[in-house]
Order: structure tokens, then sequence, then C-alpha cells
């Protein structure tokens, strides 16, 4: 790094296969050194480990390469999806630019934390007498969600629909595994995947997890799988067992979710540990990288992934519940009408009970039984309906599972009593309904399709892999607007390689939607980016491994992977490029070598109150956050700004000033990693410097 720039700031002193029931593979973290538990950051809604990077790579050669160039460490792998998770000295959201463009590797994030769905009123309703009917009593307790007018539970168990020989994994806060209700059904593991331990003694795990903000998971677990025993309450899959995988330890609060790795690994775990449900009864991820890298790791070994949609009271896209193949649920109240916190749109597949319904209390809290509200317990009931159709029939992929659910759902539940409606899917559940179906599993429905779509950029200079490109499938005969239209639509971005991947999704002709890569990240001009419309075949039975493949060639701008910067050489006082006042620079760019800094001059006179503008990542897009300084004829650094604004506007860089003395006078622009002594080598790093006297 050059001295006159070193930090403190002095005289120019200036981050599997199906896994079979019973079957087990090895740990798929594989921790490398010390967990780490460093500073959360926040820019926007993102929230992530300030030091932590998750890298998608091709290979082991190809991560070593990259952790060497960022100086990094590598904490933990998953080598089933090829994701590590690397200690960065710097900021990792502002080394994402620079390690999204590094040879092998797939994707970069920084490690997001998920906060979690925001949670639905809990019913104050007590446990005393309700006037409850008889066919609601079904162990000790009434549970109007099993009756047969909500899931025709008992009707699926007298058919021989239990759920029996499946496991369910519950991805969520710890589940009491001691609690009457649950013990029976444990499987005998329960897992932590920050710690990366497995346990299988229950007094150990409860002494481990018990807390007073930890009821979630055991809520959520005793709706899919409390014992059918006469006592309390029961599963609406009473057969399957259940096995915890902690992403929230809710130790000191309730919403102290683990970081987008972790959950990838607990879900890796748990499908190479024999689950075929997982269970995820939270919101709050992202749309590419690890998470969905697990789920479909998951959907590929004929797991299902079922999500709840959410508790936002409107309509739009949350995740994990919006992945492709996922099953997403929303909520009904005991009158089958949806809930109004329930989140609604196009990717909702069904609706189960998810208001006062009746479900266990952990031991470490009073033990018995609360009335709960949420999405969060609709999709549990969800994953106990998937549970009863593997255990008919264990072949079942993940699409036709949901096929099933839907197929047999109410239609008449909804705004559209004809079937499917944005607020609850294809209807209410009905366990009852499935069992009518599964007479023989000859009756279930055709496969579903696996697609990749990749992107290339293209022009008069040749062919470019399609990097962040959006990629939008759309079923053909869709209506835009309608809130009864069941056509389905996915989306996904491309990776660093140009690829798309599209799990499970409806087999069908769709209309392909592709668009070059986000402004927000490369900069540029709309026209830059280009657009793509064609078709493709999704097949029934293609699979992960050998999906259906289109191939998209986008006439668009390039990535520009080696810009020309029209002022350089400009890396010292004495190659400062003149700059006058009123004058904005054309675009430029700190990019070139690992610590670029620009330096441009302007005279000045005593008394002059300067502003000096840098437009980056904020206003113009691009990768660049910026550092400006402001330096006197003496090589005195005057002033230095990273982020506009009091409060924050953005990350761009803003100084005003009131000059001293008439001279000579330089502003350097950087970014902020090389402020802080890292390298920031990005292509994408354009800006542009505007100059103006303000008096």
């Amino acid at each position: 790094m050059p001295k006159h720039f070193a930090k403190p700031l002095g005289v120019f002193a200036l981050t599997a296969l199906l896994a079979a029931c019973g079957q087990q593979r090895p740990s798929s973290v594989v921790p490398v050194a010390a967990q780490p538990s460093g500073p959360v950051a926040q820019s926007g809604k993102l929230k992530y480990m300030q030091h932590e990077l998750v890298l998608g790579y091709h290979d082991q050669a190809s991560l070593n390469r990259a952790v060497g160039i960022l100086g990094g460490q590598v904490i933990a792998t998953i080598p089933e999806i090829k994701a590590a998770l690397v200690r960065v000295d710097g900021d990792a959201l502002k080394l994402t630019p620079r390690a999204m463009r590094m040879e092998g590797l797939r994707y970069a994030l920084p490690n997001a934390v998920v906060t979690g769905e925001d949670p639905a009123p809990l019913s104050p309703a007590g446990l005393s007498p309700q006037a409850n009917s008889a066919d609601q009593f079904f162990d000790e307790l009434p549970q109007y969600a099993l009756d047969p007018r909500h899931l025709n539970a008992k009707a699926a168990w007298d058919a021989g629909l239990t759920g029996r020989g499946v496991l369910v994994a519950v991805l969520d806060d710890p589940g009491d595994v001691s609690h009457p209700d649950l013990a029976p059904n444990w499987a005998g593991k329960a897992y932590n995947p920050f710690l990366n331990k497995v346990y299988t003694d229950a007094k150990e795990w409860v002494d481990a997890s018990k807390s007073n903000f930890a009821s979630h998971g055991t809520f959520v677990a005793s709706s899919i799988v409390a014992a059918d025993d006469g006592k309390g309450i029961v599963g609406v899959a009473p057969g399957a067992k259940f096995m915890p995988v902690v992403i929230n330890p809710a130790a000191k609060t309730e919403n102290e979710f683990y970081s987008s790795f972790y959950i990838a690994a607990g879900a890796v775990w748990a499908t190479n540990n024999g689950a075929r449900v997982l269970n995820n009864s939270w919101g709050g991820g992202t749309s590419f990288g690890a998470v969905k890298d697990a789920f479909d790791y998951a959907m590929s070994n004929g797991t299902a992934v079922v999500a709840s949609m959410g508790n936002s009271y409107h309509d739009e896209f949350q995740y994990p519940a919006a992945l492709p193949g996922v099953i997403a649920s929303g909520a009904l109240d005991g009158s089958n009408r949806k809930v109004t916190f329930s989140t609604t749109g196009r990717h909702i597949s069904s609706s189960a009970p998810g208001q006062d319904t009746m479900l266990a209390n952990p031991t470490w809290m009073g033990g018995g039984h609360r009335l709960i509200s949420g999405t969060s317990f609709s999709s549990p009931y969800t994953a106990g309906v998937a549970a009863l159709v593997y255990g008919k029939c264990p072949a079942a992929t993940p699409y036709q599972v949901r096929r099933v659910l839907e197929m047999t759902a109410n239609g008449s539940i909804g705004s559209n009593p004809g079937g499917f409606d944005r607020d609850t899917g294809w209807g209410a559940l009905n366990a009852g309904n499935v069992a009518k179906m599964l007479t023989s599993c000859d009756a279930l429905p055709a496969k579903g399709a696996n697609v990749q779509v990749n992107v290339s950029y293209v022009n008069g200079s040749g062919t470019q892999p399609g990097i962040l490109a959006d990629v939008m499938l759309r079923g053909q005969g869709f209506r835009a607007g309608a809130t009864d239209d069941p056509t389905p639509l996915y989306l996904s971005t491309t990776d660093a390689d140009g690829n798309a991947n599209f799990a499970e999704i409806a087999p069908g002709t769709y209309d392909v939607y592709v668009a070059g890569a986000d402004l927000g990240l490369t900069g540029g001009v709309t026209e830059d980016r280009g657009t793509f419309v064609g078709t493709l075949t999704a097949t029934s039975g293609s699979t992960y491994y050998s999906p259906d493949h289109k191939r998209v060639l986008l006439n668009a701008a390039f990535l520009d992977l080696n810009p020309v910067d029209p002022y350089e050489p400009n890396d010292s006082p004495a190659d400062a490029k003149p700059i006058a006042y009123g004058e904005t620079t054309q675009t430029a760019y700190i990019y070139g070598q690992p610590q670029d800094f620009d330096f441009f001059k302007f005279t000045a006179a005593a008394g002059d109150q300067i502003k000096a503008d840098v437009l980056a990542a904020g206003q113009l897009g691009g990768a660049l956050d910026s550092f400006l300084y402001l330096i006197g004829p003496d090589g005195k650094v005057l002033a230095q700004n990273d982020d506009r604004g009091t409060p924050r506007i953005d990350s761009d860089s803003e100084i005003t000033y009131t000059v001293p003395a008439a001279g000579t006078y330089y502003l350097a622009v950087t970014s902020y990693t090389i402020s802080e002594g890292g390298d920031d080598n990005n292509p994408f790093n354009k800006y542009q410097l505007k100059l103006n006297k303000t008096n």
C-alpha cells in the first residue's frame, strides 16, 4: 500500500443420491478451524457476518487459490454442494464483487444472517373447555386442525397412511425431544450445524438447548409427529420420526438465527441422514447461494422441502418459500379462511390450519400445550401430510408429493372456489383425500422436471459467460395479474458460469425471459443489458444431474473485465489530472492494480466552499464502495469520507470543505477496502468525480 495513505492518517498518511431410510452419510460440514463469532454488519435490509464470505467453488484448487488471494481462512466446507465459509479481515460485503469474478468460483456472497419471518400474534386463548365437537378429540386434547372439516387426518390413518418409516427434519430452534408427546417419535439424533455436533442423548440435548426463548421448534415438531398414545395431542403423521436441526439457538432472544452457511449445512446433514422432508418455518433467506444449493441437493436426493409462506400480510416473494421446487404453505383459520397475516403469491402451493392450533409446549417452559398461530404451523402440517405420501409411496419425487397435496386439496377454500388462488393455493390440505387417491402408487402424478439455463453474452467481440443475468421461466398461457391463474412462474439468477438451475418444477412448455447483468452491480445503461425471449420444454423425469438444458446467447454488452481508465496514469499527486469547478469527469475505474488511488487536482482561492462528490455504486451503479480524500498543498489530509449523508444515504462519498488558503489541492479516489489496507481490483469499480464551488 502506498505509504502516503497508510492509516492512521497524517502527512500523506492516509475485507446426494437418494438417502435411503436408515442410510447414513458422513457429516457434511468439514470444520477446518475454530468456529467464528465475529460482529454482525448491516447494509439496507441485509444483515451479514462482517468478516465471513460464502464461496461456491468448482474444485479444491479453485477454492485454495481464491482464499489465498483474499488472504482469508477456510472455516468450514460443505463438500456436497461445494460451498465454503471463509473468514476474511475486511468487510465481506465490500469484498464480494471482487471475489465474484475470481476464476473457479460459482458465487461469492457475504454470510447472510437470517432474521426469521415476522411472528404472528400469539393467541390469548387458554386451554379451558371450548365446546369442541367429539370428532376433534384424537388423544386427550381437542385439535380442530385434524378434524374431518380440516386436515381430515383420521381418514388417512384408518387407510394405513401414518407416515411410518418416514423421517422429517425440523430446521428451527431446538425441539424438545423429552416432551411426552415427542419423545416416542424422536429419531435419536439432533444436530447443531454451527458446532457441527450430533446429539444422541436426550438429556444432553435438552441441557444444551433449554431456554425461555426456545419454543418454536417444539411447537412445529408436535404438529408433525406428536405420538398417538391417548395423551396430550397427536401429530398429523404420528407414525413418522423427527430430527431437530438447530438453525436458531434462541438462547438469549427468540430470534438468533444462524447465518445462511449453517442453515445450508443443516439441510445437507439432514438429507444425508435420511430425512425425506425438511420443514422450514422461517423466512428471510435469499434467492441463490448456499441455501438454494442445499435445498436443490435435498430435492435431488428425493427429499421434499416445505416452507411457510410468511406472515407479512402482503402478496410478495419471500424466501425460501419462493425457491423453485419448494412446497410453500399458507395459513387458514378454524373457519377455513385465509388468516390475514398469511403471505400470498403465485408460488403458494396449498394451505393448512395456522391459527389457534393446539401444540406441545417445551418442558423447559413448563411443558403441557398452548394454542399458537402463524404460517409457521401451517408449514409443519403440510410437511406431515407430505410424510403420509412418502410413507405410502417411498419412491415418490418431491414434485409428485407436491402435486398429490395440491390435487387432493379442498379447492372450494379460498377466493377462487373453483381451484387455485394466490391466497390459499390449491386449497385446504385434506389427508383423507390423499388416502383416497393413493390406493396404489400407480396413481402418482407425473414426475417433475429439472432445468438448467446457460446464458452467454455475445456481441462483435465474441462470447462471455452470462454472469448475474436474471432468468424467468413462465408457463405458457400465463395471465398477468390474474389472482386465479395457476400457471407456474419461476425466477433465478445466473452464477459466475452463466447457469441458472430450476429443481423439481412442473413439466411443460415455458416462455423463457432473460435479461443481462443487474445494472445495480455492473453499472451501465439499460440498452447494454439486453433481453432474450424464447421457449423451452421441461421434460417430466429430467433430473438435477441430467436436466433439460437451454442455452441462451444474449445480445448484450460484455461485463468489461478489463476496462480502460481515461485518466491513468494518475496514481500520485505528481500525476494528478486537473479538474475544474463545475466539472464532472468521464467514467473512471479503481482498477488495474491491487491498491489503486486516482488523483485529481484543482486550484482554489482562500474561502472557497467546495463540494466534491464521487458518483459510484450508489448513483452510477457498479461495484465501487468509494472512499474520498481531500489533500492540501502541503500533503496533509484535510478531510475524508466513506459513505455520504448523515444519516447514511448510500456508499458513495462526498466532502464539503471551506478552503483556508489559496493553492493547489488534491482529491484522491479509491475504494473503502483499499482505504482499510486491503486489495480491491474489481473491473466493476466505476465512478465519476464531480467538483463544485458552492459560494
